[in-house]
């Protein structure tokens, strides 16, 4: 089964996201929707930048095509990864619940009646679902089993499998049921810590990576530009100034290269620091990089500015 989950297509993952997120849209017309409008938007740009003769590098049409690329299609990733937390910070309090409910004397399904028609967010219609395939006939197992295929959480899921198999085995559910929920708030408190403890480092990350070294790299950029124009009245000739301003543009197009680069890397060390997984990198790096080079550009800008230069 676990050589059966590693294989599973890139879309296929995809489109289970977008049903955990109860997307209405489908998954190909969201696709298409997604990389016309970021395609649109990157020519749109690049025309603008080139035939306004802005102060800005053809570069940014494609960083606002991969940012917008990266919002619309991480955002049902987004949603369903919120509706999986959600779930995942209710299910112990109502695993307590089912415990209580079960010492009592009551069965399995009034148990989950119980939850299916208390206030747990997304969990209760989860428990609704396995309600009803216990109503038109189908067994405990299977119905559990469902509920933690329709959830992309591996907590959830290990959960699952220690209740099944505590089922199968005859054991005191009720018991078993209080010590999941007491592990899963253990769990819950060590991320909440893990994200405390790694605040310092991650704004030291966000500050270093999208505000400092975009200052700096548009400081450099500025002064490039002012020794070009003071080369200008040294009485070089025309070749060499346009070997210059060539050189010139390759070293700010490097540079502008560079933020990339080192924003992506920002953000999927803080993704792994914080949420202990690269994927949700996805929410911070299209952040950075709006945030760094609008950083970069003001620095140019206003250097230029200063020592009596343009862009």
């Amino acid at each position: 089964m676990a050589e059966e989950k590693k294989r599973v297509p890139l879309l296929e993952k995809y489109r289970s996201y977008l049903k955990q997120a109860d997307f209405k849209i489908p998954m190909e017309v969201w696709l298409a929707i997604s990389l016309g409008i970021a395609i649109g938007a990157a020519i749109i740009l690049f025309i603008i930048i080139t035939m306004l003769e802005l102060p800005v590098s053809p570069l940014m049409s494609f960083i606002v095509f991969f940012v917008l690329v990266d919002i619309f299609l991480g955002y049902p990733y987004i949603k369903a990864m919120r509706r999986v937390n959600a779930i995942e910070e209710a299910l112990p309090d109502a695993l307590k619940q089912m415990a209580d409910t079960l010492k009592a004397g009551g069965t399995y399904e009034y148990a989950l009646r119980e939850i299916a028609t208390a206030q747990y967010g997304p969990l209760t219609k989860e428990m609704d679902l396995v309600l009803r395939k216990l109503e038109e006939g189908e067994n405990l197992e299977n119905s559990l089993k469902s509920f933690a295929d329709n959830i992309e959480s591996r907590l959830i899921k290990r959960s699952i499998v220690i209740i099944i198999d505590s089922v199968k085995a005859g054991a005191g559910l009720a018991d078993v049921l209080d010590e999941i929920a007491e592990d899963m708030r253990a769990m819950h408190r060590i991320a909440q810590e893990r994200k405390s403890e790694t605040s310092l480092q991650v704004l030291f990350m966000v500050a270093a990576g999208s505000i400092v070294a975009p200052i700096i790299l548009g400081l450099v950029s500025s002064i490039i530009q002012l020794f070009i124009q003071a080369s200008s009245g040294l009485g070089i000739s025309l070749a060499e100034r346009e070997a210059a301003l060539g050189i010139r543009d390759l070293i700010i197009l490097l540079m502008q290269l560079y933020i990339l680069v080192e924003v992506t890397a920002s953000g999927i060390m803080i993704s792994l620091m914080r949420e202990g997984t690269i994927k949700k990198s996805i929410i911070y790096i299209p952040i950075l990089l709006l945030v760094s080079y609008v950083v970069y550009y003001t620095a140019a800008f206003i250097s230029n500015m200063a020592i009596g230069g343009a862009i």
